[in-house]
């Protein structure tokens, strides 16, 4: 059963539940959806999603953490889908709309049910873990992602545990959670996890890259997927729009990961251009919702770039002009359309080319131009 709550996307036969956002009620649109040859299921979102996950016989995933859910997601749909159907949240619609949605374009013949689940503020994981009742919790860490918005780090790390809830009932077979071993507050995400039942998996690497390959093997092996699978869904995984995709042109590559920017995604995308040939060039947009941490995660971005290698970084927006240092040339932007005029005039073949910022700043822009100059 396909189901969504945009009258635009509606398809004969299809079903439409209205719902009501801050800004919208889709109830104005159900003439139009009933035009087009759609159901209207007037029920609630969220109550129905709770009752149609009860029904469901695949294994339930949620994926959570502070950064890497969506990377972790596609790398771990690509290994399951060897051996499995599969369904997962599609790009990183993981909101209290997206979240049931996905629950819902799950059926009979799915094996297993991938669900990401973002947090921004108190609460809001506990409200989707109660849609989701995940059988397995792939927890990618604890970073500063969205800390504005919390008294400290710590207040933050317990928000992201309300994902660890009591068993139900109706749900069976043992539950597991696989955390990353570099992690910020592990222990405290282990004792919650281990009070409410999970056994608990710890996954490491030498890097946040190798961390995520590491835990496709170890949660593939879990399910008994071979290795050979294993690696040929990791080589093979597809990835969301704007999320570490490349752009191959006239010798040229452009890593387009402009989807947001926080310091644990920064970290993970300089371990990432780290791996490459050639000169490595960083194009970094404003890191925001980070409150009073903000001028010391930006600073902290030139000497993490000179420890991985990177040769030039090129910064757009007011927060990143606190990124200063001495051992590669540093370059300051306020306006996009200068940006990419100098890195017009930079970059060359061979170079490899990573895009990334905050969501707001839209650096995708600057993705696309750059990919119209080198074509």
């Amino acid at each position: 059963m396909k189901v969504s709550i945009d009258s635009r996307k509606i398809k004969p036969g299809e079903y439409f539940i209205p719902v009501q956002g801050t800004h919208f009620n889709g109830r104005d649109f159900v003439s139009e959806v009933i035009s087009k040859g759609g159901h209207v299921l007037d029920v609630d979102l969220e109550t129905y999603a709770k009752s149609y996950r009860k029904k469901l016989t695949c294994k339930v995933i949620a994926i959570v953490g502070s950064a890497g859910k969506t990377t972790v997601k596609d790398m771990i749909a690509g290994v399951l889908v060897q051996r499995f159907t599969v369904v997962k949240t599609e790009e990183n619609n993981n909101n209290e709309f997206g979240v049931p949605l996905t629950v819902l374009a799950a059926d009979a013949d799915t094996d297993f049910l991938l669900v990401e689940m973002g947090m921004r503020k108190k609460n809001d994981l506990k409200y989707l873990t109660q849609i989701v009742q995940p059988d397995c919790i792939i927890f990618t860490g604890v970073g500063k992602t969205h800390i504005e918005f919390f008294k400290s780090q710590y207040h933050l790390a317990l928000a992201k545990t309300e994902v660890f809830r009591s068993q139900l009932k109706w749900q069976l077979g043992k539950r597991v959670c696989f955390f990353s071993g570099s992690s910020d507050y592990y222990d405290l995400v282990v004792s919650k996890a281990d009070s409410v039942g999970y056994h608990l998996v710890t996954y490491t690497g030498d890097d946040k890259v190798s961390e995520n390959i590491n835990l496709c093997y170890q949660l593939g092996s879990y399910y008994d997927i071979s290795s050979a699978c294993i690696e040929r869904g990791i080589s093979t995984s597809s990835r969301s729009v704007h999320r570490m995709n490349h752009i191959q042109k006239n010798k040229i590559l452009l890593i387009d990961d402009t989807y947001n920017s926080n310091p644990s995604g920064v970290l993970y995308a300089f371990q990432y251009l780290a791996r490459y040939d050639g000169r490595k060039i960083a194009v970094l947009g404003d890191m925001l919702e980070l409150g009073s941490h903000s001028l010391k995660e930006h600073k902290a971005v030139g000497q993490l770039a000179v420890d991985y290698g990177i040769d030039m970084l090129f910064l757009y927006g007011s927060e990143m002009e606190a990124v200063s240092v001495t051992d590669i040339p540093v370059y300051h932007f306020n306006d996009k359309e200068l940006l990419v005029s100098y890195l017009k005039d930079e970059i060359k073949m061979g170079d490899t080319v990573l895009l990334k910022g905050s969501r707001s700043l839209e650096m995708e822009e600057v993705v696309h131009q750059l990919d119209h100059v080198i074509s």
